[in-house]
């Protein structure tokens, strides 16, 4: 009978352990995900929040970054990296979130960076905003 309630304590914690690594909050469906050199379109309403996706491989260095100087002023996305897992090289996400608070049309140019390399890209995906 002790070992039996040893066991199930055992388990009880295993179960525990296993439940503490899911992310507590599960991110928001992506409004579009972009490959490099993609380019797409998305239309949504003033004040509704929107979430551009870039897929990339973690660990390697390389990281997804806007081109400043355009309409990136007025939206202010916010980056955030969501790894799909610990393994380096394993798949990752960049999501630039957004609130837009103006209607209009508006253009954001992502760029793929190479570690350690400012200024400098191996690719491009383009996005076009409408907000109504």
């Amino acid at each position: 009978m002790r070992i039996s309630s040893i066991l199930s304590r055992g388990a009880g914690l295993l179960m525990l352990a296993s439940a503490s690594a899911v992310p507590v909050a599960a991110q928001t469906a992506c409004s579009i995900t972009l490959q490099m050199g993609e380019e797409g379109s998305v239309t949504v309403k003033q004040g509704d929040a929107v979430s551009v996706c870039l897929p990339l491989s973690s660990g390697t260095g390389y990281s997804w970054k806007i081109q400043m100087g355009g309409d990136d002023f007025t939206l202010q996305p916010k980056a955030t990296i969501e790894r799909g897992g610990s393994q380096p090289g394993g798949p990752a996400v960049t999501r630039f979130t957004m609130k837009p608070q103006a209607t209009g049309d508006y253009t954001l140019i992502f760029m793929l960076v190479p570690p350690g390399r400012t200024g400098v890209e191996v690719g491009r995906s383009f996005f076009g905003l409408k907000v109504i």
